[in-house]
This record gives C-alpha cells, sequence and structure tokens, in this order.
C-alpha cells in the first residue's frame, strides 16, 4: 500500500473512530432509523456533489442498473440500511468503545467470506485469528463472562454490532465484485440512494419522526453533519478507492486500529471509563483480527 492510501486509510480512522461519538450523541435527539435515514438523506446530497465534481465517465464502463439491480440492493442494504439500524440500536446499549471494538469482527467475516467468493486462502494462521478474536468478542458480549444473560443490554448490544460487522463484510465482498467493473463513486452514490429508500418508509413508519426533527438541537444537527459527511459521502468514497487498489483482507484491517482514537475521544468527551474487560476483550479482538490479516 503507497502512502497516499496509507494516509487515506488512517483519515478513514480518524473519522470513523469519531463517528463512534457522533451517533451516541445524536441518539439523545433522535430515534436510530430516524438518525440513520437523516445522515444517508444528507450524505447522498454531499456525495451527489463529490459525483458532479470527481467522477471520470471515460474511465469505467456505465453502470447498467438492471443488470446490477440485485447487486446494488444488496449494497445498499448491508452497507447502508441494515448496517446501521444494527449499529445505532447496538449503541443505545453498549459503549462507542466496546462497539468501535466489536465492529473489528468484520475482518473475521471478511476472511470467511473472501475464502468462499473471492478465493482468498483461509490457512491455519487466519484460523487461530478467528479462534482468538471470537474469544475477545464473548468476553466483551458477557462483560467478561460474569453477564452471559441473552437479555441483557450488553448482550444485546454486542450481538446487533456483530450483525452490523456481517452486513459491513458482505457489503466490502460485494462492492469488491461490483468495482471491477465500475467507478467508486457511482457505486457509492446508488448505494446511498437506494440505502435512503429503504430507510425512509422504516422511519416514518415505526419511529414517526417529525417531532424529533424539529425539536432538535444544534448539537444533534452537527452529529448529522458530521456523519453524513465525513463518516459516510468521504469516507466510503475513500474506502472504495482503496478497495479497488488492495486485498480486502488487507484493507479490512485498517479498522483493528479504530477502537483505540475511540477509547481516547469517549473517555475525554463522554467521560466513559476504561475497565479492564473492556481492554482484555479488545487486545484479544484485535490480535486475532492482525493474526487474520497479516496470514
Amino acid at each position: 500500500m503507497n502512502l497516499r492510501y496509507f494516509l487515506a486509510c488512517l483519515l478513514i480512522v480518524l473519522i470513523w473512530a469519531g463517528s463512534f461519538i457522533f451517533i451516541r450523541i445524536g441518539l439523545n435527539e433522535f430515534l436510530p432509523i430516524t438518525l440513520a435515514f437523516l445522515r444517508f438523506a444528507a450524505a447522498s446530497i454531499f456525495l451527489s456533489l463529490f459525483y458532479l465534481f470527481f467522477n471520470q465517465p471515460g474511465k469505467s464502463k456505465k453502470l447498467n442498473l438492471k443488470t446490477n439491480f440485485l447487486k446494488l440492493n444488496i449494497l445498499a442494504l448491508t452497507g447502508v440500511s441494515l448496517l446501521y439500524i444494527f449499529q445505532f440500536y447496538s449503541l443505545k446499549f453498549i459503549s462507542a468503545t466496546i462497539g468501535s471494538i466489536m465492529i473489528n469482527s468484520t475482518t473475521i467475516f471478511m476472511a470467511l467470506l473472501s475464502a468462499a467468493f473471492l478465493n482468498e486462502k483461509l490457512n491455519k494462521r487466519k484460523v487461530l485469528g478467528i479462534l482468538i478474536a471470537f474469544i475477545g468478542v464473548s468476553i466483551l458480549v458477557s462483560n467478561g463472562w460474569r453477564n452471559i444473560e441473552f437479555y441483557s443490554n450488553q448482550f444485546l448490544g454486542g450481538t446487533l454490532m456483530l450483525g452490523a460487522a456481517l452486513c459491513w463484510a458482505i457489503y466490502s465482498v460485494v462492492s469488491k465484485k461490483v468495482l471491477q467493473f465500475n467507478s467508486s463513486l457511482t457505486i457509492t452514490l446508488v448505494a446511498f440512494l437506494l440505502g435512503t429508500v429503504h430507510l425512509f418508509p422504516m422511519a416514518f413508519i415505526l419511529e414517526n419522526p417529525i417531532k424529533t426533527i424539529f425539536n432538535a438541537s444544534k448539537i444533534g444537527w452537527l452529529s448529522v453533519f458530521y456523519l453524513a459527511f465525513l463518516s459516510s459521502a468521504l469516507a466510503y468514497f475513500l474506502w472504495n478507492e482503496i478497495l479497488m487498489k488492495s486485498e480486502l483482507t488487507k484493507v479490512g484491517a485498517i479498522l483493528y486500529i479504530i477502537p483505540i482514537p475511540t477509547m481516547i475521544f469517549e473517555y475525554f468527551l463522554l467521560k466513559e471509563p476504561i475497565t479492564k474487560v473492556t481492554l482484555i476483550g479488545a487486545f484479544l479482538v484485535i490480535t486475532g483480527v492482525y493474526l487474520t490479516e497479516s496470514a
């Protein structure tokens, strides 16, 4: 990975670390599906502007919406609507730090899916990494194996975040196939637009968000702006650009750095304590992900 893509990865890490904090802030004022809808409705506008300025039509094949309809809807479901419904509901029950650690299991899912669908090898080192990461995840979900209750907030939040991680892994595998013939900007924009369409009826039928939208404070709208412009439009654009040039498992490895700045941001901004269980779980998950990525 050259310097340009390394710096892009570093920027993505910082943006997505901050996003966990802004999600927690946004959830104080908006219900989860409403926040997801506002995020991607605004992100679609921002990304449309990116498309006008940065799209290079001659460098990629014209996207055939009819041929790619199923794949594009899978991208929209797994990379937008389902992913963020799982993630936003999860962060109502667990801390931003634990959420950022749990999302690291994306790399494990990526390794398994890449072996199944992209012919990337799954060797003994990767299997060991998967097992170690699984132990770390189980510690976080069960609060150090002291709270193995299927209806506890910790277990529910952790399980939802695992669902989000699986969604992101599916998104990355499918997008890598679609990106072979189309520009990352085009694919991301279409996924955002379709995802917004998916979220709209869910938000208005299940949450009736009109009152909360009109009563939201400046800090609530600031969280929407951060999540829409930085965490969605800019970060997704950079993510897909990197995916086009790098092996999927190696790109997924950047996610295991996210808990470090998230932990720092949450400690100073939200005054969340850093517990021994969190540190042990984080160490095991990050170690497992590293072994999987470096195999």
